[in-house]
């Protein structure tokens, strides 16, 4: 025997269940109906429009016929749409962009390797010394980030808050000295892992915002002298790649298959190696440096094994705005001598 057509009434008040609730599944819990039965008759509904005539019966507030909680779709994907276009135009402006440096004699450029300003174990004797050679004319600097411990607030790392003594306040406080009051010529900051936790990152990016670029994790960008000679630097926090037997293993890959550049800089795993590298497939000399920092007496490398490095905490790079070539010192106090002379 065929099924009983369905009334009009039977359809509207499937219809109006299923507007009541979020689904036809929780209609049917709430109703001890089955969730079929409603679905069945919902699809009836819908083949006759009959929602269309239940709303001429019956007038709806404005909110629910032209909705007012939600943003227009349409406003939604212009927005996303113009999002991306704006981050498309900043990658780019920051895809080996320019610093012209106006100097007609030979400057230097010191890489500060990971400071780690609030730590105890930060050589401040030692960073004093090179924040001292960084005030002597020509010589300008740039930072491999990791400014400051910056703990995670949470997770396994939160509970190397309580062995710091400097507070987060004042570490943010150390991190704008060095940014602003101790002197230093910058021309460029990356942010490192420790950077970037708790939302540092912003910070840092505010802090420097109309003073020095400051950019996540890698830079590279072309030196640019008045005889339009360019040197190409490629700065970054750390690379892709580890070797027990080359600790600028990683630096070393990104030269050899990477683009181009006649400085590579890397920090990070607090480890020193200064190379000046032929790559005869490409005929290209570059150099290769792994800055060490300045963060000694680490206990992470203690108990896991890490000899300490002793040398290299700063690379100090000499360049000749004529041609453009480079020369790099593992030591800032050998290098501002050869500076001074390079300079007369």
């Amino acid at each position: 025997m065929p099924p009983r057509p369905l009334t009009d009434a039977e359809c509207l008040e499937a219809l109006t269940l299923r507007k009541q609730y979020k689904s036809i599944q929780e209609a049917a819990r709430a109703t001890g109906k089955e969730w079929h039965w409603l679905e069945r008759r919902i699809k009836e509904a819908e083949r006759r429009n009959l929602a269309g005539e239940m709303r001429e019966l019956v007038e709806m507030p404005a909110f629910v016929e032209e909705g007012d909680e939600e943003e227009p779709i349409e406003d939604v994907l212009a927005r996303q749409r113009k999002a991306f276009e704006r981050k498309a135009k900043a990658a780019e402006a920051r895809n080996w962009f320019p610093i012209k440096i106006n100097e007609d004699k030979p400057y230097a450029i010191n890489w500060f390797g990971d400071p780690h300003l609030d730590n105890g174990g930060c050589n401040w004797p030692l960073l004093e010394r090179h924040i001292a050679i960084c005030r002597q004319d020509g010589v300008y600097a740039g930072n491999i980030g990791d400014t400051t411990d910056n703990w995670p607030w949470t997770g396994r790392l939160a509970k190397l808050w309580s062995e710091s003594e400097v507070s987060n306040k004042t570490a943010k406080r150390m991190a704008e000295w060095f940014m602003f009051s101790a002197g230093i010529k910058w021309l460029v900051w990356i942010l490192g892992n420790h950077d970037a936790w708790n939302g540092g990152d912003e910070f840092y990016k505010r802090l420097g915002a109309t003073y020095v670029p400051v950019l996540d994790w890698r830079a590279r960008f072309r030196l640019v002298h008045k005889n339009d000679s360019e040197t190409r630097v490629d700065l970054a926090h750390g690379r892709k790649g580890n070797s027990i037997y080359n600790p600028s293993h990683g630096t070393l890959r990104d030269a050899k298959f990477g683009q181009e550049a006649d400085l590579f800089v890397t920090g990070h795993i607090h480890s020193f190696k200064l190379d000046h590298y032929e790559i005869p497939e490409r005929n290209k000399t570059t150099w290769l440096a792994q800055t060490r920092g300045y963060k000694w007496f680490d206990h992470y490398g203690l108990v896991n094994g890490f000899a300490e490095y002793q040398n290299g905490a700063s690379i100090f790079s000499i360049i000749d705005p004529i041609t453009g070539r480079v020369h790099c010192f593992a030591d800032p106090e050998e290098g501002s001598e050869f500076l001074r002379w390079k300079r007369r």
